[in-house]
């Protein structure tokens, strides 16, 4: 990268928007060939296999200094939300393999115009995240490139070669990363946003960290859903919580917004906690959850203009998201829409008025 990159600005390189038509094709062939017209259920192109999906309230701090409170982390709030913990892998695969393991919120209640011109007046906000704070492609050129080697099976292929030589060695150990890190709990463990996102007219990136509180963590035995089961088991004996913090870029080319395979150094850029994440003690298959989780979708472009993704990788994933989903969801014959509100309040108010002690500890 050029050392007279400016902060917080996006630089496309050039030939990425064929890049992303190519990659785009790519993973909807790989779709239509795992998912047929006419097979159903059409299951997520990413992170089909869910640990859970459940009920929080995201609240915002209080007294943040002015340089963070844009966008959702503009006034002190409480937000109902949605969290999916998930796989990468299919459904079919045990738990006790090794893969990126991913968490997605959904804020509800979020007004102002979005950035997505099909859902200017959606009341939501997605942050997306996963158990390794770096990725394994440089940019769109490279994951097309990654994703064409992974479609006939070679993807080591990507990262060396003989012929023509090669070797992507960072891109290889952040690869690897995945596997170096068992979780033995979605909620004991730490997501990261990986790429860059808007915070106000700056670049962040910001990540969750677990903070138990009431019940101690539970031991649960190995098996195929043993990550599932463990958070069935911890919110059934209370709540739990997850600090949220941001980082905001302070350098152009050592915090980069275009290559998320090089590490944002805390000691560049330290971590700001901003938010509390309230996850109250519940069922994690009250009746309908599961059809309820199989028709949301995720994606970082689900956004206020004051959080938009920034950087190559996000801008393919705006492409890829909004193709599988749409694909995911005419194969299903469901509809495509954003949820507006948490869905059987009444029966959830007592669950509800648990997090009340929660939110008390935390404001």
């Amino acid at each position: 990268m050029n050392s007279a990159l400016d902060l917080h600005e996006e630089y496309p390189p050039p030939g990425e928007e064929d890049s992303i038509r190519q990659l785009t094709e790519i993973i909807k062939r790989g779709y239509e060939r795992a998912y047929p017209a006419g097979a159903s259920p059409a299951l997520r192109g990413v992170h089909p296999k869910s640990h859970g999906c459940v009920r929080a309230h995201f609240v915002v701090d209080d007294g943040l200094p002015g340089a963070l409170r844009h966008g959702v982390f503009r006034e002190p709030r409480v937000y109902p939300a949605w969290v999916r913990f998930s796989s990468t892998s299919p459904r079919v695969q045990s738990d006790m393999k090794r893969d990126s393991r991913c968490m997605a919120i959904k804020l509800l209640d979020v007004q102002g115009e979005k950035v997505l011109d099909e859902e200017k007046s959606a009341t939501t906000q997605d942050f997306l995240m996963a158990n390794t704070d770096v990725f394994f492609a440089r940019n769109v050129a490279d994951y097309a490139e990654l994703m064409s080697a992974t479609s006939t099976g070679k993807p080591l292929s990507f990262f060396f070669s003989w012929c023509p030589p090669r070797l992507r060695l960072r891109e290889l150990m952040n690869y690897l990363a995945v596997m170096r890190r068992p979780v033995k709990s979605p909620l004991l463990t730490r997501y990261w946003s990986q790429t860059p996102f808007r915070l106000g007219e700056r670049a962040m990136k910001f990540s969750v960290v677990p903070r138990p509180c009431g019940a101690p963590p539970v031991e649960v035995e190995p098996g195929d859903d043993a990550l599932k089961q463990a958070v069935a088991r911890q919110l059934e004996r209370g709540d739990w919580m997850f600090d949220f913090l941001v980082q905001l870029q302070t350098h152009p080319t050592r915090t980069p917004i275009e290559d998320p395979t090089i590490r944002w150094s805390e000691a560049l850029s330290p971590f700001y906690k901003v938010a509390t994440m309230v996850i109250p003690a519940q069922r994690l298959d009250p009746p309908g959850r599961a059809e309820f989780e199989e028709n949301l979708s995720f994606s970082p472009w689900h956004a206020l203009p004051a959080h938009r993704p920034l950087g190559g990788l996000n801008r393919a994933r705006r492409a890829v998201y909004e193709t599988i989903s749409k694909l995911r969801h005419e194969r299903n014959g469901a509809r495509r829409e954003e949820p507006t509100a948490l869905p059987c309040v009444a029966r959830a108010r007592a669950a509800e008025s648990a997090a009340g002690a929660a939110w008390m500890r935390v404001r």
